[in-house]
């Protein structure tokens, strides 16, 4: 057991790392950042192709990574399909909990390093809040499906290799 928990931390540890890198490199070219930033400016501009295939690219990541997640931690044993789901159900919610906690609003409203050059006073407060309340309640109808099919990829792997 104590294997199984020491490599479901290392996934975590992973994660973090590659979602923190994530946020600042390809996400500023996705849907999501494209429009936050048009709204932010007070703009008028829709976020172009090129940034919903990103976005959709990023999503195709995330899934790859929680299925090939799920073949390192137990190569030699195949577990149910609720199982897997239930545990790639808990690491994005404890990714998604680093997002929010660490990315969103420490390293975004609270430290706010100058080498990353943030306008000043933005992301607001009040913005940021909303996002992360929007993570947690809508965010659901990402986390489920995502987790459902790196389960789903991850059994369809297993099952050819």
């Amino acid at each position: 057991m104590s294997v199984l928990l020491g490599k479901l931390i290392a996934a975590l540890t992973a994660g973090g790392v590659l979602l923190f890198v994530l946020s600042f490199t390809v996400y500023r070219k996705s849907y999501y950042y494209q429009k936050a930033q048009a709204e932010m400016l007070g703009v008028a501009r829709k976020p172009g192709v090129l940034s919903r295939l990103v976005t959709v690219g990023i999503m195709l990541s995330v899934i790859l990574f929680f299925a090939f997640v799920d073949l390192w931690i137990s190569p030699d044993v195949s577990h149910s399909f609720l199982l897997v789901f239930a545990l790639n159900l808990l690491l994005v919610m404890l990714l998604s909990l680093f997002d929010a906690l660490f990315i969103d609003y420490f390293l975004l409203l609270v430290w706010r390093p100058a080498f990353w050059r943030l306008p000043e006073g933005q992301p607001t407060r009040d913005r940021m809040m909303h996002h992360i309340k929007i993570q947690f309640t809508v965010g659901w109808l990402f986390k489920v499906p995502t987790a459902l099919l790196a389960a789903g990829f991850s059994m369809v792997l297993r099952a050819i290799l």
